[in-house]
């Protein structure tokens, strides 16, 4: 994993590292799509995904921070951007979707915010 390039044009608050995170996903909690992440930060992920959102849909997301399998984090998300593969916004990426977490609590924000300062540093959480 690794904290990505902060030499970009993009308006983003926190730090976000590449890494691959298995996410189960969809507008039901019951009907659950599985995909990876591409990138986590603390204000969202990005997701490989074919499935047809548009931007503001509210997706439900499940997934377990690495090192920490023990617990899932389940949350709500919007989504804040559409990467298509035939006209992408980041050609650097695959097919999928930039989603915004809605209404982490500090607890369900704390996993992630460990997972990301240890990678900007190297040390293990």
């Amino acid at each position: 994993m690794q904290p990505l390039d902060k030499g970009t044009n993009e308006k983003r608050s926190s730090v976000r590292v590449k890494v691959v995170i298995r996410v189960s996903y969809g507008v039901h909690q019951t009907k659950l799509l599985t995909g990876d992440s591409v990138d986590l930060s603390a204000g969202g992920v990005f997701l490989t995904t074919t499935c047809p959102f548009d931007v503001g849909d509210n997706v439900k997301l499940q997934f377990f921070i690495p090192g920490q399998e023990e617990k899932t984090l389940s949350c709500d998300a919007r989504v804040a951007w559409i990467n298509h593969d035939d006209n992408p916004v980041k050609p650097e990426y695959p097919t999928g979707a930039g989603l915004q977490f809605i209404g982490l609590t500090p607890e369900e924000l704390y996993p992630i915010v460990c997972l990301l300062k240890s990678e900007a540093t190297g040390q293990p959480s």
